[in-house]
């Protein structure tokens, strides 16, 4: 008999089952679950799956939405709980022992959710209550039947895929004010494992279904007032005299503020933008003081002269419209300087700190023979176009440096310069620095006796050690280009000894 009475308890508070809300529109939640039961007391443990769970039970709870994380709740289970163990060093007569409670619980609590209105979210959930028992121990030829205080804390996961509908898994922990259902009371000294009272676990899985608030799933229900019509019944509506030009309101009742400005959306000028009260919720981004939908430069603080925008060089183009911005310049030229005041702006002038007409791209004709100095090789001496501005080398000064040039003798297969040859490179010297803006090319050659490779190595040690000279008689090594060529370009027979001495040469060469 008791053991039908504790099934029709569990069959009947089967039919209510606490659940979340995902919104104050959806505040009363039923839900049921099944799951398993583990025993903790002086008999041992089996919390935390220790052993194989064998023994189940059913859980109910009802839940009513306070706060989008906080609802209040009655919950329980019931079901069987037990345990058998073997009791080492005592009487044999009660060394195996076990027990099976038929149980029920009622608790009151709450479930704090640790995520606001979301699908998926964690819990914990704290209650008090009464455990009603039915239990059997090994070595009692009766059973025992009580009742006693009951505190239950847990953790649980939760999935709605819906508003109405979800699931949840779920573990109860149940401390019960009583330390004899498991026929082991802690004062036995044979039983001294746990001092604390006995106490189970309900793990679960269970569905819930939430219900619109107002309306009563089990009699259909009706209406709950709406005094100035907003959608929010009054009693969870806290500001009850909106007008209905103030619409829509948010869950509350209150007119809606989307952009959580502290500005209702119906008084925000911006209304899904944040912003001070002083421009109407609208947003100053800059902090320029200069309303962005006023500002034409809204992400960069500038004077309400320049429409909120900087000038960050003074020169008094805006930032966006100048092409210099760190350049003081001219609004003519967009911002951009113009440092030799010709009228070219300094970008497209070729000689930005002299001054020169715009057909020449901004430069003078310094040496005044025709050619521009951005194009003059030498813009301070006069000279022919046909010369790139720089004067002509005549016939009589080729030959004259060509005549130089076969004075110069080197040591047998060396490239030490005899002394002999001292006097035609000094004249060589004096004839480059007449013409200083040209460049000089220096050339050495060989007749074909030996190891070409080697004759080539000799040749441009020769170039090498005349560009020496030259450089310390003052010719800028800038001018100066040396190249050995072995016996590569040879301009007599090698065949005749009056050949080979012509191929064994330095040549010199100016360009401009």
């Amino acid at each position: 008999m008791i053991k039908k009475k504790l099934l029709i308890i569990a069959l009947t508070v089967l039919s209510f089952q606490y659940g979340f809300s995902q919104s104050a529109e959806r505040r009363l939640g039923f839900e049921v679950s099944g799951g398993l039961n583990e025993y903790q007391g002086d008999l041992g443990s089996a919390l935390f799956f220790a052993r194989k769970p064998n023994y189940q039970g059913v859980g109910y709870s009802i839940g009513y939405y306070l706060t989008p994380n906080i609802d209040i709740c009655l919950f329980g289970s019931g079901g069987d709980v037990g345990f058998q163990t073997k009791l080492q060093y005592v009487d044999p007569e009660i060394e195996f022992q076990s027990f099976r409670m038929n149980y029920a619980t009622v608790n009151g609590g709450f479930r704090f959710k640790f995520l606001k209105d979301k699908k998926f979210t964690p819990y914990i959930m704290l209650g008090a209550g009464g455990l009603y028992m039915h239990t059997k121990v090994s070595r009692h030829p009766t059973a025992y039947t009580g009742a006693a205080g009951n505190v239950a804390s847990g953790f649980g996961f939760q999935f709605m895929p819906t508003e109405s509908f979800g699931i949840r898994l779920q573990s109860m922990f149940n401390y019960t004010f009583n330390d004899i259902w498991d026929g082991s009371p802690y004062r036995y000294m044979v039983h001294t494992r746990n001092k604390n009272n006995d106490m189970f676990a309900y793990h679960s899985l269970g569905v819930f279904f939430n219900i619109p608030y107002g309306e009563s799933s089990m009699t259909g229900g009706s209406k709950q007032k709406d005094k100035d019509k907003d959608g929010v019944p009054d009693q969870l509506d806290k500001c009850p005299k909106t007008q209905p030009w103030e619409l829509p309101v948010n869950d509350e009742g209150c007119p809606k503020d989307s952009d959580l400005d502290t500005i209702p959306d119906y008084q925000d000028s911006c209304p899904f933008q944040f912003g001070p009260r002083k421009f109407n919720g609208c947003p100053d981004t800059d902090k320029d003081g200069i309303v962005d939908s006023k500002d034409k430069c809204p992400k960069n603080a500038g004077p309400i002269e320049n429409q909120g925008c900087p000038d960050s060089d003074g020169d008094g183009v805006i930032d966006m419209d100048d092409a210099c911005p760190t350049e003081k310049g001219l609004k003519q030229f967009n911002g951009c300087p113009d440092t030799d005041g010709d009228g070219v702006e300094d970008r497209k002038d070729k000689c930005p700190s002299k001054a020169g007409p715009a057909d020449s791209e901004g430069c003078p004709d310094t040496d005044g023979d025709g050619v521009f100095d951005n194009k003059d090789v030498c813009p301070a001496v006069a000279g022919p176009a046909t010369n790139k501005g720089c004067p002509e080398i005549k016939k009589e000064v080729v030959e004259k440096i060509a005549l130089a040039a076969k004075g110069i003798y080197f040591e047998t297969g060396s490239d030490v310069i005899l002394a002999t040859s001292f006097v035609n490179l000094d004249i060589l010297a004096g004839i480059l620095n007449e013409f200083a803006e040209a460049s000089v090319y220096i050339e050495g050659h060989t007749d074909n006796v030996g190891d070409p490779a080697k004759n080539l190595e000799l040749s441009q040690k020769r170039a090498d050690a005349v560009m020496a000279y030259l450089i310390n008689k003052g010719i800028k090594p800038s001018r100066l280009v040396a190249n050995g060529y072995g016996d590569t370009k040879p301009i007599a027979d090698n065949k005749t000894k009056d050949g080979k001495a012509k191929n064994r040469r330095v040549y010199f060469q100016l360009k401009y």
